[in-house]
């Protein structure tokens, strides 16, 4: 139920949500003075409008990118790791009389960069981290399609590991451990970290880090999906565009995350550690 409600909270404060939000506020006479009204409306127009720009939305992800590169530069993965963890977000599972395979998305290259992990001899196992909202019970888990494209890309299916139930990224976090655990038979007291290579898209690392060292693993950033490459752009491409609101979208709901973060008491602060 909270993660539900974490979601819907997420939507509404989005561009979109919060546009679409303080709009029917208004007009629905909720904000009282007609002047009121329409500067409520003028404003949620106006961010918007700001986030669809491609310039907005470029900064917004390209801080959380760079800031994930320079946590793969700090902790560079070295020597043999316990597991290869790849989060979830990257497709949408196979629904079985719909679609027979997953369908990828722009973060697919997260299984892309687990798979190549995996060959280079990085690590014995891949786990993947992902379970679903839907409850339609032919539509698969976000594991279950992870496993099927890692297959697919030559990882031996009892190679990987399945973490289905998470929703969150705090949940993907402290469910990975209690698998790895069982699957490695390690013991809850007097055990070193589990090492891991944790894989998932720049803009999403610096979050997923804080949460994984939380749960006490010995993390490695992978970063996979980079996005703002800072290549030279046509001017039509500068006007605001519904990719850029998608972008900036993505963005704030990472930095929203790390304001939950801090709420729970899961922020580690400005260190070698931190991601922020």
């Amino acid at each position: 139920m909270a993660a539900s409600l974490t979601k819907y909270l997420i939507w509404i404060l989005s561009p979109l949500g919060l546009w679409i939000f303080l709009t029917v506020l208004a007009c629905l006479g909720f904000l009282g003075r007609r002047r009121l009204k329409l500067w409520v409306i003028v404003l949620a127009s106006m961010q918007l409008f700001l986030c669809s720009l491609p310039v907005v939305s470029d900064w917004l992800f390209g801080h959380l990118e760079k800031e994930a590169m320079a946590l793969q530069v700090q902790h560079p993965v070295s020597g043999k790791l316990d597991a290869i963890v790849v989060l979830g977000g990257g497709l949408e599972p196979a629904y079985e009389g719909v679609r027979a395979l997953p369908d990828l998305g722009d973060g697919a290259d997260r299984m892309w960069t687990a798979a190549n992990l995996y060959r280079a001899g990085l690590a014995p196992i891949v786990l993947v981290s992902g379970g679903g909202f839907s409850v339609d019970p032919r539509k698969h888990t976000e594991a279950e399609g992870m496993r099927d494209f890692l297959i697919a890309l030559g990882v031996p299916a009892e190679r990987i590991v399945l973490e289905d139930r998470s929703r969150t990224t705090l949940e993907n976090a402290f469910d990975s451990m209690r698998v790895l655990e069982g699957v490695l038979h390690r013991e809850v007291e007097a055990r070193t970290p589990l090492k891991i290579a944790l894989v998932t898209s720049g803009f999403h690392m610096g979050r997923s880090y804080v949460l994984f060292k939380k749960a006490e693993f010995e993390v490695y950033p992978v970063c996979s999906d980079l996005r703002i490459t800072g290549e030279k752009r046509p001017l039509w491409e500068w006007l605001p565009r519904s990719q850029a609101l998608d972008r900036s979208s993505l963005a704030i709901k990472e930095y929203l995350g790390r304001l939950q973060q801090w709420v729970l008491g899961l922020y580690l602060g400005r260190s070698s550690d931190s991601s922020a």
